[in-house]
């Protein structure tokens, strides 16, 4: 594959996009980092993803899972930005005794794979975060086994 630029106007821009297409989810409303070398996985390279993940204003992402490790950079965060992660959860979808990890700008926390967790903002800004993952090798395997606790 060949190198390739992700302009910080052109992401933005797609971001605002989606939030004003029908049917968005607060799940999930961020752009997919790919790179033409790669479209059958639509990674960045064979082995990494990564999406430009934005979180609205007092949001929360209900708990999902996957079997790829995630470092996921904090780009931007107000106090009251978290991720609760765990092995477990309940009936009712929350997470089981959760580590908490407050964001910080420029502040880095890991998933480990196969934790549940979840993205809270109770701040009144948008908050960004930048995960990269081992995702594109379990992609092309099918073997990357996404989960969200509303499926």
């Amino acid at each position: 594959f060949e190198p390739t630029l992700y302009k910080r106007a052109q992401l933005l821009e797609h971001v605002e996009e989606l939030s004003h297409s029908k049917g968005h989810s607060n799940n999930r409303l961020g752009v997919l980092l790919g790179n033409a070398g790669c479209d059958q996985t639509k990674t960045l390279t064979h082995v990494l993803w990564s999406l430009l993940n934005s979180i609205p204003a007092q949001t929360t992402q209900r708990p999902h899972r996957h079997n790829s490790v995630a470092l996921d950079l904090c780009v931007s965060a107000k106090p009251g930005v978290y991720t609760l992660m765990g092995r477990e959860i309940d009936t009712q979808g929350l997470i089981i005794d959760p580590i908490r990890c407050d964001w910080a700008p420029g502040g880095v926390f890991v998933t480990p794979p196969g934790w549940w967790h979840s993205h809270h903002n109770e701040s009144e800004e948008v908050a960004w975060v930048l995960p990269m993952q081992d995702a594109g090798l379990y992609t092309y395997q099918r073997t990357l086994d996404i989960r969200f606790v509303d499926d």
